[in-house]
């Protein structure tokens, strides 16, 4: 009995999660793969990308880092129909051939009620976009 029923719950399992036919639903979008990161490393540095490219702009979760918009012609914020992984505060793409600068600043990201050290970081690079 015990057999049958789990035998139950695993056909309904595996037909609930295999009928996406008729749904009309597009499936769940996931962030682009030609992507490229840009960390605290590329602090003062120069990143290359190319037109089409995704940049992503990951500087950490221990800062609350404030990111200056992008110059909306090399470097645009597209829809953004996903979520972002901790740590990523931005994924833009890189929209024509350039330079454009990414400029972000902030403050310690502390819990709330505790003492947290008063500074400033800040952040910037370019990013060069090729053909």
């Amino acid at each position: 009995m015990k057999a049958r029923l789990v035998a139950i719950a695993l056909a309904t399992t595996i037909a609930a999660c295999g009928s996406v036919a008729g749904s009309g639903a597009a499936p769940s979008p996931t962030p682009p793969a030609n992507t490229v990161t840009v960390t605290r490393a590329s602090n003062q540095q120069t990143v290359t990308a190319h037109v089409g490219d995704h940049i992503q702009i990951a500087l950490g979760e221990d800062i609350n880092w404030q990111l200056e918009p992008p110059d909306g012609i090399v470097l645009v914020h597209p829809v953004q129909n996903y979520m972002l992984v901790r740590g990523t505060q931005a994924i833009w793409l890189a929209a024509s051939v350039g330079r454009s600068p990414i400029k972000a600043s902030g403050g310690m990201n502390c819990p709330s009620g505790s003492l947290c050290p008063m500074f400033l970081a800040v952040f910037s690079a370019t990013v060069e976009v090729l053909p």
